[in-house]
């Protein structure tokens, strides 16, 4: 009888890491799903030039068909940096009166910080298994302890195997800073070695094997990720996930948008030269209130409300899949969604608005298209279609230009408030109902948050005011056609 016990023991405890491993292989095929649908979809709409057309008269539209991506993407996109782990701070006083609420009311899902003590990781905990918000962590900045962390990740995740606590892991944070020597010169070396042992660390246990491991990341994006791609040439093995950090203080849509001065494309090109045609997550990107300097402009918080919700979707565009706007709530450095009193800023409600209209969680499914055309002064109009499962797609139109002056110096910018653009929309078959949001903001004239500013009936043509902001057109059909689950 002993020795059946032992066995029946032996057997679920097998059973569980069998199972632990099978949810990590799901998750991880997830990501690379989600990440194909992504770069195969938005080939249609990285250019708004195809579906476009400055002829006035309908029966000379050139109409073209656009497939839509899942709503759910975008609003799964949003994540935001915290420092919970920085104990005496307001994260760790007013975790539960402030920390905890704002991020259950932001919606988000995803959330980047370092492990703590104890009872900073009985949060994380706390987060995943109530409110849905798992985890990207950072391991430790001196680049020892992988071996412990890699035990607690493990620790955490199987205490409830169907709500994993860390979804993500990557590297110590922005080495080329951390590990500069005072002549200006990094040792890549050393970087490459450690790459290694993280690498090996976390997925020579089965219980962290699964877990997507982002690849380096670093605060140059002109220069580190060519420099390290020289000295370490196997560093694409040594990730699943690339891993940006692109601030431009400017407009999303700016040339330089990349930070440093580079493009969004180049800094993501150069990136590429370390994971090559693996996703790529940008862990750290958003904007400061003050402090402004020439390589990194700080804007108005009514400007950084405009600019949120197109970051996301420029890096849709870009076969970005996720970007963690930094930081949740101002601590030191002045980035934070949130006022230090834990009141919510502009940009705040811009994103939980953003993400309440997207959301639309569940299993992946096809979405479908829409033929339409977009006539008038289109220069700089920027869009988006997605799709929810219950038939409806969301064209999301905005201008893509700078609402803000200098900024290069503290105090010394100004918001640039566009006026509206006229143009028309026009789809090739009716639609039973349109209805128009202006979601960043939530009051008239501005915006209406997530209710509706305008609804149409049974018309398959509108004029539309598209702002500096996002303009969010949701079309359903007269027939609706739910989707289907792959």
């Amino acid at each position: 009888m002993k020795e059946i016990l032992r066995l029946t023991k032996d057997i679920k405890r097998v059973s569980v890491i069998i199972e632990n491993f099978l949810i990590r292989v799901y998750a991880f095929t997830k990501l690379v799903l989600l990440t194909r649908l992504v770069v195969l979809l938005t080939i249609t709409v990285f250019t708004i030039q195809g579906c476009v057309s400055t002829n006035k008269q309908k029966g000379q539209l050139a109409f073209k068909t656009e497939q839509a991506l899942m709503s759910d993407i975008a609003a799964n996109a949003i994540g935001v940096n915290t420092h919970i782990n920085y104990t005496g701070s307001v994260y760790d006083i007013h975790y539960s009166d402030i920390i905890k609420p704002r991020l259950s009311e932001l919606g988000i899902r995803n959330i980047r910080d370092h492990f703590g003590n104890s009872s900073i990781n009985a949060r994380f905990q706390e987060l995943a298994h109530n409110y849905g918000i798992k985890l990207l962590l950072i391991n430790g900045d001196t680049g020892t302890g992988l071996t412990t962390t890699q035990q607690e990740v493990k620790r955490l995740n199987n205490i409830n195997l169907s709500k994993p606590v860390v979804e993500y892991i990557e590297p110590a944070n922005e080495r080329d800073n951390g590990w500069k020597s005072p002549d200006g010169t990094i040792n890549w070396d050393r970087l490459c070695t450690y790459m290694q042992d993280y690498y090996k660390t976390f997925k020579q246990d089965q219980s962290t094997a699964g877990i997507p491991l982002l690849g380096p990341s670093f605060a140059n994006t002109r220069t580190s990720a060519n420099a390290f791609s020289a000295v370490c040439s196997n560093a694409y093995k040594l990730m699943d996930i690339g891993n940006t950090h692109a601030y431009s203080g400017l407009n999303p849509e700016n040339p330089i948008a990349g930070g440093w001065g580079i493009s969004l494309n180049e800094a993501i090109l150069n990136y590429r030269k370390l994971c090559g045609g693996k996703p790529i997550i940008d862990s750290e990107s958003g904007y400061k209130m003050s402090s402004g300097q020439t390589s990194h402009p700080a804007v108005f918080e009514r400007t950084a409300a405009k600019y949120s919700p197109r970051l996301v979707l420029t890096r849709l565009m870009k076969g970005v899949e996720k970007v963690y706007f930094y930081q949740l709530i101002n601590n030191s450095e002045d980035f934070g969604l949130l006022n230090i009193d834990g009141t919510p800023r502009l940009q705040y409600t811009a994103l939980k608005n953003f993400i309440q209209l997207m959301a639309d969680p569940g299993n992946i499914f096809t979405p479908g298209s829409l033929s339409y055309n977009l006539s008038g002064n289109v220069s700089n109009i920027h869009h988006l279609l997605f799709q929810k499962r219950d038939g409806r797609l969301f064209l999301l139109v905005w201008q893509g230009v700078n609402c803000s002056s200098e900024g290069t110096n503290n105090n010394n910018y100004t918001d640039i408030n566009n006026p509206d653009r006229n143009i028309t929309l026009n789809l090739r078959s009716k639609a039973s109902s349109i209805k128009l949001y202006r979601p960043t903001f939530n009051n008239l004239p501005d915006g209406n948050g997530t209710s509706a500013i305008a609804t149409y009936k049974n018309t398959s043509s509108i004029n539309i005011a598209v702002p500096d902001h996002i303009l969010v057109v949701e079309i359903s059909k007269n027939k609706i056609r739910h989707a289907k689950n792959k």
